[in-house]
């Protein structure tokens, strides 16, 4: 088969936008899914974009969220000016919903330049009619934003297409082929796909590739799932609650979400579950006991037994690298993730130490010592 400069396995957001990012650098890129592009994890999310400001973080972690988010606005109007094709990108404002406030996280925030408003319980229903006074304190973020997954993934998809992208679906990857420490090809079902450098970026899948490569790291699948409602009521905001959320579209279609779990490979959805959803909703929100469910769906995220992502060079190959185990912010740091390899990718400066998502147990060490000067 021909070769490329650069062969990506996994075509969900995150590679997707890798390859965006290296195409239009002028890099020929071949972008290999082993399914139907991004319906296992990319497409199932809710697009929540925290807010974040990348000059004023203090660790390497968080960079990739404040670095996104600070990156999506112009992203969505490139992808809009460049296909036609509108992601849905939104600052809607978000609630987050807490049992008390956190002093350490406001400092946390202000450090940042995070706009947030404490707003107590007795104030709740007052700015916000849709919610029961039932003593939830919470913060208000007026820059947290929203995007329409299945949008963004079509427009990205499409803009890769435009600048030469090399698409394969449903073609398994079934080895690393390799000389010493270089990788001269992945074998598939149809041959083998040889390149100067080879990404993986398939998500929960991407497991078998570290096992191949002889490493420890974990990244397994958390099944994840979610309901779609059809609702007059108008919401506004983002409202989050612990690790549950309620997003609204904008256009009566309200997404709710999402649960964690760890039962392998497997994304059938629970009646059980759907009720659960479903009585969160309602809990929050009385008027959504009249909403119609039209639809109810599963994604599998890749999970991983470390705080962080695994992105970078592998430790034992000096031309495949790693981006992965996302967890639940796949899609929310997926233009900064992308930016990070682009560079590693090029031989270019990182904004961030090189290796810092490929260590073991990185912690969060200040802020000259984990960024490059």
């Amino acid at each position: 088969m021909e070769s490329r400069d650069v062969v990506i396995v996994g075509a969900g957001v995150i590679g997707l936008n890798i390859a965006y990012e290296l195409a239009k650098s002028k890099i020929g890129v071949t972008l290999i899914d082993q399914f139907v592009p991004f319906k296992k994890s990319s497409w199932a999310g809710a697009g929540i974009i925290p807010p974040g400001n990348p000059d004023k973080i203090s660790n390497a972690r968080e960079w990739l969220r404040a670095k996104s988010a600070y990156l999506f606005p112009q992203l969505s109007q490139d992808l809009f000016d460049f296909t036609k094709i509108n992601n849905g990108y939104l600052n809607c404002g978000g609630l987050e919903l807490v049992s008390s406030f956190d002093q350490n996280l406001e400092n946390a925030w202000s450090e940042e330049n995070i706009k947030f408003t404490p707003i107590r319980s007795t104030d709740l229903n007052l700015l916000f009619p849709h919610l029961p006074n039932n003593n939830q304190n919470s913060y208000f973020f007026p820059e947290m934003a929203q995007i329409r997954n299945p949008r963004h993934l079509k427009a990205l998809t499409e803009a890769c297409r435009l600048l030469g992208v090399r698409f394969y679906k449903d073609c398994k990857i079934t080895s690393i082929v390799k000389n010493g420490r270089k990788v001269i090809g992945l074998e598939s079902e149809i041959g083998l796909f040889s390149a100067n450098q080879f990404i993986i970026a398939s998500g929960a899948w991407s497991g078998t590739f570290l096992t191949q490569e002889g490493l420890q790291y974990q990244v397994f699948p958390i099944m994840g799932q979610m309901l779609l409602l059809q609702s007059s009521v108008k919401l506004k905001e983002i409202i989050l609650k612990e690790k549950n959320y309620i997003v609204p579209r904008g256009d009566g279609l309200i997404l709710v979400g999402s649960t964690e779990e760890n039962i392998g490979f497997n994304a059938e959805i629970s009646t059980t579950v759907r009720e659960m959803l479903l009585k969160f909703a309602v809990d929050l929100v009385p008027e959504l006991a009249q909403a119609k469910v039209i639809d109810h769906w599963a994604g599998l995220r890749p999970g991983r037994n470390r705080p962080t992502p695994l992105i970078g060079k592998s430790p034992c190959s000096d031309n495949l690298y790693f981006a992965t185990g996302h967890f639940r912010q796949g899609l929310q740091t997926s233009p900064a993730t992308a930016l990070f390899v682009k560079s590693l990718i090029c031989g270019e400066e990182t904004e961030v130490i090189s290796d810092y998502f490929m260590q073991d147990n990185p912690n969060n060490e200040p802020y000259k010592q984990l960024f490059q000067s």
